[in-house]
C-alpha cells in the first residue's frame, strides 16, 4: 500500500463531513464532495447566483464543512484544521480523485446509489489508490461486485463510528477479493495515523459492534416489560452498575435517535433471516408509534426522556411506554445499585449486581445472560474470535468490559450452570470451556494473553500489538520499582521508567508528591529517563480539594502553606531532574495535573487532552509553579526591547479566565505545549510514544537544565494596568467582586508583585508569590464557598 497523504470523502452529511474533519486532525488533507443541488435557494438567487455558480454547485459540501465546524463536541481538534478540507461536487470535481491516495464513500445507505457512485469513482482512480465504503451494514461484497476486477483487491469497508474524532472503533470489512497485504497495511495506518482501534469484521448485516450492541438494547426494551420496570430503572441498572456508559440504554437511544436505532434493527431483521434471535430485532409496536409521532430522541426534543420548563426550572420527564405519556422522572430505589456504585472494579460490580435477588438483579442477570449467549453464537459468523467481539463492544459502545470479559467476571462454570438450570441454550464450545481444566475465556502467561478459540475449542495466544503498553500487565509480572496507594514507578524497559498516578481521579496528594521525589531519587541508577503517565480515566484533575477544604476550615493555614511548598518542590524537582522527563497527558489535565506537565522537559500528549489552569474557578490561583511557568514561557517569546504587556496579558487571560484547551492542538495556543512536543492520536499508543520521546531525548544529547531561570517582570506598571482592567470589568458587571480579587492576585504574581518595572526576579521569588497568594485566597470565605460548591455539585460558583 502506498503512503496515504491525500484523501477524498464522498458525501458531506453528518458522517462524511465528520470523517473529513478527523482526517484533517490526522494531518491528511481531503476533498469533500457531494451532489449538485437541483436549484439555487432564494437567498442564492438574490445574490445573483445560478446553477452554474460554484457557490451553488458546492453548497451541500460547503454546508457539511460549516456544520462540522459548528459541531458539538467539536469535530475538528482546532478550527484552523478546516483549511485542510476542500469542498466540491460529484459533477465538476470527480476527476480530482485521480490525485488522491484514498477515497472513502459515505453517501446515503442505499445500495443502488452506492454502487452507481463507486463505479464512477473507479474510472478515475489512480493505480494503487484505495477505495472504501463507510456503510454501516450493507453488503460490502455486493458493492465489490460492481467494481472492476483490478480494483477489488483495494476495496473494503471502513466503518467509522460517530463522532469519528472521539469514537475509537474502526471496523474493517474485507471482501472476498480484498488483498490481505493491503488490509494489514491499512490497519497499521488506521491505528497509528488515524488513532483507531481496529476490529476485522465479517461481511454480515451491521458487522460486529452494532450487531451485538443493538441486540443488547432491543432485548433490554423487551426485558423491561417482562420484569415490569420503568425507563429510569432500566437506565440505572444498565449504566456503570453493569460496566456500561452513564447514558445506559434509553439515554443512549435518545442520543443516537430512535429512527436510527429502528433502521439498524430492521437492517438486521431483514438481512439475516437465519438469526436464531431474529424476533428481538423487530421493534416493539410502541417504539414504532413513538417514531411515527416524531418522538425520536434528543434531536427532536423528545424521546424516552423530555426536557420541559416548569416554574422557570428545567425538568426531565420520562416516558411511560404503557401509556405513551410523559411523567416526572423517578429515582430508582434498589439498594444494590447504591452498593455497587462504590466499587471501582467493573468486574466486581457486574458480578455483585447479577447475583442480587432484587428486581434489579434479576433484570441484570437476564439481559447479561442473553447478551453473552448471543455473542458466543456470533463466532465465527461476524468475527473470527472473542477478542474482536470484546474490543468492538468496548470501543464502539463504551462498555468497560466486553461480553467474554464479563463472562470471566461471573465465573464461566458457575454462570453456565445457572443458564442451564434456567433452560437457556448454551453453545457447545462454551460448555467445553466450562468443563475444561481452565474454565476462563482469557488466561495470562507472563505478558502473553491467551483467549479461548470457540471454533478450535482451545486457548490460543492473542497476537501482540507492539505499540500498546499496558501498565497493569507490567505490574502483574513484577516490573514495579516502587508503589504507594497513590502512585507507582514501573520499569518500561530500555532504561525508561513510568511514574503512574492511580489516586482517586488522580488528584495530586501527598502520595503522588512522595512518588515524584522517590522516582527522581532512583534516576540515573534504576533508569535513565522518566515518563509520567497513567491509563485511568483522566491524567489528573488537579489538587485534592477536599483535603485543602478540611485544612482551611480548621484554620490550618501554615499546614496549607507547607502543602503548597511541597508540591512546588516536587514540580521544580521534575524541571531540574537529572534525567529527561516526558509527560504523557490525556483526558482532563487540570490545575495541579497541568502543572506537572508544564514542568516536564517534553510532552507527548493524546489528541484528546483537555488542559487548563482552572484554579480561579474555586477562588484560588495556580501555585504549583503553573503561574510562574506560564509567565516564563510567554516572556521567552517577547523580543528584546518589546513591550512585555501583550505577553503578560496572554498568561493573565489564560489563567484568570480558566481557559482550557479542548484538544492537544489548542493546548499549543494557550502555551501549555511547546514546539517539539508531540501528539498521539491513538490513546493506546501514548505510553509507548512517550517512552520513544524520552529515548529520543537521550539519543540527542539531552542535558539537565541549569537552575534558576530568571525573568524581568512588569511590577507596579503592569499591575496598575491589570487592576484598571479588572475595575472596569467589575463596574460593567462582567465579573463579581471576588472574581476581581482572585484575578488581581493572579496579576500580582505575574507582574512580580509591588516592584519596579524591569526588575529581574528568580523562579523561587515567583513561587513565593504564588504560595502567598494561594494561602491568602484560601483564607477568604467566598473562596471556601466556591470550593464547597464544586465539591457538592461539580459546578463552579460565581459569588
Amino acid at each position: 500500500m502506498a503512503p496515504i497523504r491525500k484523501a477524498a470523502v464522498l458525501g458531506a452529511g453528518v458522517m462524511g463531513s465528520a470523517i473529513a474533519a478527523h482526517l484533517a486532525n490526522a494531518g491528511i488533507p481531503s476533498l469533500l464532495l457531494d451532489i449538485v443541488p437541483p436549484e439555487p435557494t432564494d437567498e442564492e438567487r438574490r445574490k445573483g447566483l445560478d446553477l452554474e455558480s460554484p457557490e451553488v454547485r458546492n453548497r451541500f459540501a460547503r454546508n457539511g464543512l460549516k456544520n462540522a465546524l459548528k459541531a458539538s463536541p467539536a469535530a475538528f481538534a482546532h478550527k484552523d484544521l478546516a483549511a485542510r478540507v476542500t469542498p466540491g461536487n460529484f459533477e465538476d470535481d470527480l476527476e480530482k480523485l485521480s490525485d488522491v491516495d484514498w477515497v472513502v464513500e459515505a453517501v446515503v445507505e442505499r445500495m443502488d446509489i452506492k454502487t452507481s457512485l463507486l463505479s464512477r469513482v473507479a474510472a478515475v482512480l489512480k493505480p494503487g489508490a484505495l477505495l472504501t465504503t463507510n456503510t454501516s451494514g450493507l453488503s460490502v461484497n455486493e458493492m465489490a461486485d460492481a467494481l472492476p476486477e483490478d480494483l477489488r483487491p483495494r476495496f473494503f469497508g471502513t466503518h467509522f463510528f460517530n463522532p469519528p474524532r472521539y469514537m475509537y472503533l474502526l471496523e474493517l470489512v474485507p471482501t472476498r477479493g480484498t488483498d490481505p497485504g493491503v488490509l494489514a497495511a491499512f490497519t497499521r495506518f488506521a491505528e497509528t495515523v488515524l488513532g483507531k482501534g481496529v476490529v476485522l469484521a465479517k461481511d454480515t448485516p451491521n458487522f460486529v459492534a452494532n450487531r451485538i450492541g443493538v441486540f443488547s438494547m432491543l432485548y433490554g426494551l423487551r426485558a423491561m416489560e417482562t420484569h415490569s420496570l420503568t425507563v429510569e430503572e432500566v437506565d440505572a441498572i444498565t449504566g456503570p452498575a453493569l460496566a456500561r456508559p452513564k447514558s445506559a440504554t434509553f439515554r443512549t437511544a435518545d442520543l443516537v435517535g430512535l429512527d436510527v436505532l429502528a433502521h439498524v434493527a430492521r437492517t438486521q431483521y431483514d438481512g439475516d433471516p437465519a438469526d436464531e434471535r431474529r424476533e428481538v430485532f423487530a421493534p416493539p409496536a410502541w417504539l414504532d408509534k413513538m417514531i411515527q409521532d416524531g418522538r425520536i430522541g434528543q434531536k427532536a426534543g423528545a424521546g424516552f426522556y423530555k426536557r420541559v420548563k416548569e416554574g422557570g426550572k428545567k425538568t426531565i420527564l420520562a416516558l411511560d411506554p404503557a401509556t405513551g405519556e410523559y411523567r416526572p422522572k423517578k429515582k430508582p430505589g434498589f439498594p444494590v445499585l447504591a452498593e455497587v456504585k462504590g466499587m471501582d472494579d467493573p468486574a466486581a460490580r457486574v458480578a455483585r449486581l447479577v447475583k442480587d435477588k432484587s428486581p434489579a438483579g434479576k433484570f441484570a442477570w437476564d439481559i447479561t445472560a442473553e447478551i453473552l449467549l448471543y455473542a458466543a453464537r456470533r463466532i465465527p459468523g461476524v468475527a473470527d474470535d472473542i477478542v474482536s467481539v470484546d474490543r468492538a463492544i468496548r470501543w464502539g459502545f463504551g462498555w468497560e468490559l466486553g461480553p467474554f470479559e464479563i463472562w470471566d467476571a461471573l465465573g464461566v462454570k458457575a454462570s453456565v450452570d445457572r443458564m442451564q438450570a434456567e433452560g437457556r441454550d448454551v453453545p457447545e464450545a462454551v460448555l467445553a470451556l466450562a468443563a475444561s481444566d481452565a474454565p476462563s475465556f482469557y488466561l495470562r502467561d507472563g505478558l502473553t494473553t491467551l483467549a479461548w478459540d470457540l471454533v478450535a475449542r482451545k486457548h490460543v495466544a492473542v497476537p501482540a500489538r507492539p505499540k500498546v503498553t499496558v501498565l497493569a500487565d507490567l505490574k502483574r509480572v513484577g516490573r514495579t520499582l516502587f508503589e504507594n496507594p497513590e502512585a507507582s514507578l514501573i520499569d518500561l524497559g530500555d532504561g525508561v521508567a513510568c511514574l503512574e498516578f492511580h489516586a482517586k481521579m488522580n488528584a495530586i496528594g501527598a502520595g503522588i508528591i512522595q512518588a515524584i521525589h522517590k522516582s527522581l531519587a532512583e534516576a540515573g541508577t534504576s533508569f535513565d529517563a522518566l515518563v509520567i503517565g497513567n491509563q485511568g480515566e483522566n491524567f489528573s484533575v488537579g489538587a485534592n480539594l477536599m483535603l485543602l477544604l478540611f485544612e482551611a476550615l480548621e484554620g490550618n493555614l501554615p499546614e496549607i502553606n507547607a502543602m503548597v511548598a511541597a508540591f512546588q518542590n516536587a514540580t521544580m524537582a521534575l524541571k531540574y531532574a537529572p534525567v529527561p522527563v516526558v509527560a504523557a497527558p490525556f483526558g482532563r489535565v487540570l490545575g495541579g495535573g497541568a502543572e506537572v506537565v508544564l514542568h516536564s522537559h517534553r510532552v507527548q500528549a493524546s489528541l484528546e487532552t483537555y488542559m487548563g489552569l482552572v484554579e480561579v474557578g474555586v477562588g484560588l490561583l495556580p501555585a504549583g509553579g503553573g503561574t510562574k511557568e506560564l509567565l516564563l514561557r510567554r516572556m521567552a517569546s517577547c523580543p528584546p526591547g518589546a513591550d512585555p504587556l501583550p505577553f503578560v496579558r496572554q498568561a493573565f487571560e489564560t489563567i484568570a479566565m480558566a481557559k482550557v484547551g479542548l484538544s492537544a492542538r489548542e493546548a499549543f495556543d494557550l502555551g501549555f505545549l511547546r514546539p517539539g512536543d508531540g501528539i498521539t492520536l491513538n490513546r493506546e499508543h501514548l505510553i509507548t510514544d512517550a517512552k520513544h520521546a524520552a529515548l529520543d531525548l537521550l539519543e540527542t544529547g539531552w542535558q539537565p537544565l541549569q537552575r534558576p531561570a530568571r525573568v524581568k517582570v512588569m511590577g507596579r506598571d503592569g499591575l496598575g494596568t491589570i487592576r484598571s482592567m479588572l475595575h472596569n470589568m467589575q463596574a460593567g458587571r462582567y465579573i463579581s467582586e471576588h472574581d476581581a480579587v482572585v484575578a488581581g492576585k493572579v496579576g500580582w504574581v505575574l507582574c512580580g508583585g509591588e516592584v519596579d518595572g524591569g526588575t529581574e526576579v528568580t523562579e523561587d521569588y515567583l513561587l513565593d508569590l504564588e504560595r502567598r497568594g494561594f494561602v491568602e485566597l484560601i483564607a477568604q470565605r467566598k473562596t471556601l464557598e466556591r470550593i464547597q460548591h464544586i465539591l457538592k455539585t461539580g459546578k463552579p460558583l460565581r459569588n
